[in-house]
């Protein structure tokens, strides 16, 4: 099916507002890690999860945004051969594995190890390099 060019350049120009929408429902995410990593109260460790968890629903409607517009842009047939060598593998296909239990509570100790295991920077580092690389991309398009 062949597309004319100021369609395709629409729906590049959707799946760019997907990205938009998915990254601004992210940041919050990622803004809640930097305090998230130095508070101790219990009842702000909540505040902020909740906040944190607040923009799950938007940045998943950009996800999916962004799935969506890409599938339609690029090429839906790659999915259908993966599948069938993850299923050679015994391997879940994506988006079909069991959830896990939730973990019971844990101690004030515990609580501390976990919270001294957060480093919100190199996530934030992987986001820019990565936005970064795809405006790199979409400006000079090297390839």
């Amino acid at each position: 099916m062949a597309v004319d060019f100021v369609t395709y350049q629409w729906l590049v120009d959707v799946h760019i507002f997907g990205v938009f929408v998915f990254l601004i429902a992210h940041g919050v995410s990622a803004g809640v890690g930097f305090p998230l990593a130095k508070e101790r109260n219990r009842e702000r460790l909540a505040a902020l999860l909740e906040f944190s968890g607040s923009s799950y629903r938007v940045m998943t409607l950009g996800f999916w945004w962004i799935l969506i517009t890409g599938l339609i842009l690029m090429t839906p047939l790659a999915a259908i051969p993966y599948n069938r060598v993850r299923a050679m593998l015994g391997i879940p296909a994506p988006m079909r594995r069991k959830k896990r239990p939730t973990a019971s509570p844990g101690s004030d100790d515990e609580l501390a190890a976990a919270l001294a295991k957060i480093s919100p920077i190199p996530a934030a580092a992987v986001g820019v390099v990565g936005l970064a690389v795809l405006l790199y991309l979409r400006l000079f398009k090297p390839l």
